[in-house]
């Protein structure tokens, strides 16, 4: 642990993706607006989590689970005809969604990040390795974008200053040894991975990994996606008591997945994560 780190004496929020399945995510944000609960110094989001926390610094309250819903069976963005050449869901038209239909408010966030930090979890396109980048009010909505780039099911990476990026949680779904090695020991983690998670042995992603067209790290980051997961939340058992982590996450299976077009789905995913975040607000007063 690293006790002079950028996360030093500083409470952490850290988000982990999951496509729609952050739908949970947002509701439970959406409870943390409600109450006025936003205690945090520092956010660290990864793939999906980077648009909840996004929303929740711009003070949007509802904006990400109207967006969820919207996005699910909007035919601009689910492209079946691309499923197997520039991916099925369209990013590139979240950034329409983002500056007009659901914009972010940029004045609040920007503002708000004067004393705060907020760092987004990208993955090299081509060395597969993690970078935690600050977004700036120019570069916010394609960092974003690049976060989220699933090979696969979208065009798998996206350009960010000239550098091509993909989903931050292909090389780190939970950035918890990132952010403790760097001065972190007050962290709430919001989840989409369930309470007494386990690796199945059908796992969708390994048969993924065998058609990418990606670098040999990647492809291995893709196959053992599950397992990094796992690695994660093995390594937060680790710790020692004077690091503290609180854990939001469902106590089953959500009924989303990384891709849906149910918004019935979205919206009990949603209603779960709103009921969580109250919970948890409760337990913490």
């Amino acid at each position: 642990m690293n006790s002079k780190g950028i996360f030093s004496g500083k409470k952490v929020l850290i988000l982990e993706g999951g496509g729609f399945k952050t739908s949970f995510t947002g509701g439970v944000l959406d409870a943390f607006r409600s109450v006025g609960h936003d205690p945090f110094d520092a956010y660290i989001g990864v793939s999906g989590g980077s648009i909840a926390i996004s929303y929740f610094l711009s003070e949007k309250y509802g904006y990400f689970y109207k967006c969820m819903r919207m996005l699910c069976q909007d035919e601009r963005f689910i492209k079946y005809s691309k499923a197997f050449s520039d991916g099925l869901m369209n990013l590139d038209f979240f950034k329409e969604i983002a500056e007009k239909e659901f914009p972010f408010d940029f004045d609040i966030a920007c503002e708000k990040l004067l004393t705060k930090d907020y760092f987004i979890v990208l993955t090299d396109s081509e060395l597969g390795t993690s970078h935690y980048l600050q977004p700036t009010r120019e570069n916010w909505i394609d960092m974003t974008i690049a976060a989220s780039t699933v090979p696969m099911l979208t065009k798998g990476k996206h350009s960010v200053n000239g550098i091509d990026y993909s989903d931050g949680g292909i090389s780190d779904p939970i950035p918890i040894r990132w952010a403790v090695e760097n001065g972190a020991t007050d962290i709430v983690l919001i989840r989409t991975t369930h309470y007494g998670f386990n690796p199945g042995m059908f796992r969708p992603e390994y048969i993924v990994s065998k058609f990418l067209r990606a670098s040999e790290k990647i492809i291995e980051d893709v196959e053992n996606f599950q397992l990094n997961i796992k690695a994660a939340l093995d390594y937060i058992e680790t710790l020692p008591n004077e690091i503290k982590i609180q854990q939001i996450a469902p106590e089953s299976p959500l009924n989303t997945q990384i891709f849906t077009n149910s918004v019935k789905s979205i919206a009990l995913d949603y209603r779960t994560g709103l009921e969580s975040g109250l919970n948890y607000f409760q337990k913490v007063q």
